[in-house]
């Protein structure tokens, strides 16, 4: 089944990349520099392109924001679980593993691709049931990083944590309102699988049990809770700040 990317970053990270393409459009008319080089790229590569009304765009995106060009790709390919077990033992002390339950909104599942890329971690491990996927939205609020980072859909999350454990040696930390401490107060250095919970309802009980230890971000003001791709990118960076520190 084909699938749509589009926007200017996530455009130039799938040309970048190994995913097949099979047609680009792009608007015609003012295109200006940065799309002129996609072009570029995109015949360098043999892709079929085609210059078109931002009309035709507009409704092949059914109203996303596709900044002048959109790609078709073939559907998204999921990582299997043991890619990412070999990733994270492969970078030893560095291992860094994203989890995500039930994460139902595409926007945060991409801005937590994207911040899980930029802090270090090597992959994203995801439902199959009750989740946002990989879809062309998700692949446009990642900026391009869903062309780098892999993406496990597993059907059984409490089964692939227990296998992160067992497998890659990777402590569980869990983001939770009522988390034991702060980040700060605990030692993100650890090889490390993070789980981040759905927008209303946080991580289950089921997983929560089955973490090491759990995280809460603590809040100055009336504001109870943040949004989950924010929270999860707080989190990211401290696990990543930390390790600086611990390199120098």
């Amino acid at each position: 089944m084909a699938d749509y990317i589009y926007g200017v970053h996530p455009a130039r990270e799938a040309l970048q990349g190994e995913r097949p393409v099979a047609a680009a459009w792009f608007v015609s008319g003012a295109g200006g520099p940065v799309l002129g080089s996609l072009l570029e790229r995109a015949r360098a590569r043999s892709i079929p392109c085609e210059l078109v009304p931002r009309e035709r765009l507009d409704r092949l995106v059914r109203g996303g924001v596709h900044q002048g060009v959109v790609l078709q790709v073939g559907e998204y390919t999921y990582a299997p679980l043991e890619e990412l077990i070999e990733r994270a033992k492969r970078a030893g002390p560095s291992g860094l593993l994203l989890v995500l339950d039930g994460l139902e909104d595409p926007h945060n599942l991409g801005a937590l691709a994207r911040s899980a890329l930029a802090f270090g971690a090597q992959g994203l491990v995801i439902p199959k049931d009750r989740s946002a996927a990989v879809t062309p939205v998700a692949q446009k609020a990642s900026a391009g990083a869903l062309s780098h980072l892999p993406v496990a859909r597993v059907t059984n999350l409490a089964r692939a944590i227990d296998q992160l454990r067992e497998e890659a040696g990777l402590w569980i930390a869990g983001a939770d309102m009522a988390g034991a401490k702060a980040p700060s107060e605990v030692d993100l250095t650890l090889p490390l699988a993070l789980i981040v919970g759905s927008e209303g309802h946080g991580i289950r009980r089921l997983l929560l049990e089955r973490c090491d230890f759990t995280l809460a971000i603590p809040m100055a003001g009336p504001v109870e809770s943040l949004n989950a791709s924010v929270a999860g990118g707080l989190l990211l960076y401290e696990v990543a700040r930390q390790r600086r520190q611990r390199a120098k």
